[in-house]
């Protein structure tokens, strides 16, 4: 029917590409790495766990009993604003990346 006209089909290929996420993919060295920094992070909290009572106990043996509440207000005190800290830091460091 449009025999006089010059009729120029174009053909458009949509290219689509897959998001990158960023990632690589994870190797056995990298898994052997996240299972050795779960380990050491246990010990270490077994061994956080362990002078807090300690402390404890030498608390009671230098000073004298009737002294002994108000150095373990103090000691726990101590361990909470401590605490706390390290979460905050933890906490702002996880929302800048």
């Amino acid at each position: 029917m449009n025999e006089g006209k010059d009729v120029k089909e174009t053909k458009e290929e949509k290219i689509t590409f897959a998001p990158k996420s960023g990632r690589k993919e994870r190797s056995h060295e990298d898994y052997f790495k996240g299972g050795m920094l779960l380990l050491v992070a246990v010990i270490i909290a077994i061994s956080a766990f362990q002078l807090y009572f300690i402390i404890n106990d030498v608390i009671y043996t230098w000073f004298k009993s009737q002294y002994v509440p108000i150095i373990r207000a103090f000691y726990n005190l101590a361990v909470i604003i401590i605490g706390l800290w390290v979460l905050k830091g933890y906490i702002l460091k996880k929302e800048k990346n």
